[in-house]
């Protein structure tokens, strides 16, 4: 039987469990570990879920797409970024192809920026990071899993669902962002929860039961 969900560009939801489980025994195995796993278990696997939950009530999307998108979406953080100097956006990207997989590899890029045409100052990144980005966000098209994936990390924080200001909030205070990037990342996150309200007909919050 021919593997149709893996020529599509994303692999099938057990596979992707183990792509998932693989990169983080990659990270453990860096010489500077992985001290924030439970973290990173917990945020992958929520965006993987809340993206599952919204895909539902969303005809025109499909529910396991969403799920391992949102699974992978931060497959590049298999490194540390600071340490190699190496954006994990990149780093998904690049293994993310290297398996065949575009649709995940697209993710691994657009879920850090809402629009392929950013300004420079609304993220903190080298400047060498910021160029690679703009350069390979030219030949890509966003749809609404890029959007999806994009608010639905918004929704994790620590060990916790959040609503988007309290992650945002955590976010600033984390890699010290100023107001122009504080602004930005809140008013482009509520443009975003506002559109999937309306994709679903009901609040975002609702179907996550997240209190604001």
């Amino acid at each position: 039987m021919i593997n149709t969900t893996e020529q599509t560009g994303y692999p099938h939801k057990e596979t992707a469990l183990k792509i998932w489980e693989q990169g983080i025994i990659y990270r453990l195995s860096r010489p500077y570990g992985f001290t924030f796993e439970n973290e990173y278990r917990f945020h992958t696997m929520g965006v993987a879920s809340a993206a599952e939950k919204i895909a539902r009530h969303i005809p025109s999307m499909n529910a396991e797409k969403a799920f391992v998108l949102g699974l992978l979406h931060d497959y590049g953080k298999r490194i540390n970024e600071r340490i190699e100097n190496r954006f994990h956006g990149q780093e998904g990207y690049e293994q993310m192809m290297a398996m065949g997989y575009p649709d995940v590899a697209k993710i691994c890029l657009t879920h850090t920026f809402f629009q392929p045409d950013f300004n420079d100052n609304e993220y903190t990144y080298p400047q060498e990071w910021k160029n690679w980005a703009r350069k390979m966000l030219k030949n890509i098209t966003y749809d609404d899993y890029d959007y999806l994936i994009c608010l639905c990390d918004k929704f994790f924080e620590g060990l916790s669902i959040v609503s988007i200001s309290n992650r945002v909030k955590g976010i600033v205070n984390r890699y010290r962002l100023g107001k122009i990037e504080e602004e930005c990342l809140f008013n482009q996150s509520i443009e975003l929860k506002k559109y999937f309200d309306k994709k679903t007909g009901q609040d975002i919050y609702q179907i996550l039961n997240i209190e604001d």
